[in-house]
């Protein structure tokens, strides 16, 4: 199974769901492939210092992370599609309608969600903020599709 994250630029919330996703199946034999791209990356950035540094502290590694565009391809590719926004899953579709039918907002297993919750950027991109997006809302939401997908 290929699970691909999205967001706007693929250097804050898709690699923090990316990274800690791949952190919780890193003893697992499950062949799940995990990876993370922007709606409108700038190929190559790094991953922001507060996004490394919130990583850090839940123990993964986004230092060597590197941003990547969406394209037809990887969302072709994909077995699943989690977006953060409603905007960046039409934008997703429109590269490939057939991406619809694997796309979902990773807001949706948010365990006070709902099915259309949106997991908005920091305010700020600062490390107390980073922390307010990542923990609660994009780490509850991995480990509840982190149990569905390894059952």
């Amino acid at each position: 199974m290929k699970v691909l994250f999205i967001c706007t630029a693929n250097v804050c919330r898709s690699p923090l769901a990316e990274g800690y996703l791949k952190h919780l199946l890193q003893t697992s034999e499950y062949g799940i492939e995990v990876s993370s791209a922007g709606i409108l990356a700038i190929q190559d950035s790094p991953a922001f210092e507060c996004v490394i540094e919130v990583a850090r502290r839940f123990e993964f590694d986004l230092s060597d992370h590197k941003a990547r565009q969406i394209t037809t391809t990887l969302a072709r590719q994909a077995d699943r599609i989690l977006c953060m926004e409603s905007w960046q899953a039409a934008k997703v579709v429109e590269l490939d309608t057939g991406a619809m039918a694997k796309l979902t907002l990773l807001g949706s297993y948010f365990p006070e969600g709902h099915p259309l919750f949106q997991i908005r950027d920091p305010r700020a991109f600062t490390v107390p903020e980073t922390l307010r997006v990542f923990s609660p809302f994009i780490k509850s939401s991995v480990e509840c599709l982190h149990k569905e997908i390894t059952g």
